[in-house]
C-alpha cells in the first residue's frame, strides 16, 4: 500500500507575516523624519546605491546622484525626497555624491 506524502509530512499553514517596524534613532543628524525613519545612518550609502539601481529614474552613468535626482524630478518621475535629503546631508563626502 502506498501512503500519501501529506500523511508523512504534515501541512504547515503559514500565517500572515508581520510587517517589520522601522526603528527610529534618537538623533537623526539633521534629516527629516522621513529620511531618518527610512534610512538609519548605517544604511545611507546602501539606500543611495539602491536608488542607482532604479531605472525608472533614468540612466545613472556620467552624472552625479544629485543631478540624476534633479533630472528625474524635472521630468515628473517623483524620485524619493529622502534621497535628496541624504545627498544634501552628505554633501561634502564624495562617496555619497558619485
Amino acid at each position: 500500500m502506498q501512503s500519501q506524502v501529506t500523511s508523512t509530512y504534515p501541512v504547515v499553514k503559514r500565517g500572515q507575516r508581520a510587517v517589520p517596524t522601522l526603528k527610529r534613532e534618537p538623533s537623526n543628524g539633521g534629516l527629516t523624519d522621513t529620511a531618518a525613519t527610512l534610512c538609519p545612518s548605517r544604511d545611507h550609502l546602501e539606500m543611495l546605491k539602491a536608488f542607482d539601481l532604479h531605472w525608472e529614474y533614468g540612466p545613472c552613468c556620467g552624472i552625479t546622484r544629485m543631478e540624476r535626482w534633479e533630472r528625474a524630478n524635472r521630468m515628473g518621475l517623483r524620485p524619493p525626497q529622502y534621497i535628496k535629503e541624504l545627498l544634501l546631508y552628505h554633501k561634502k563626502e564624495t562617496k555619497y555624491q558619485e
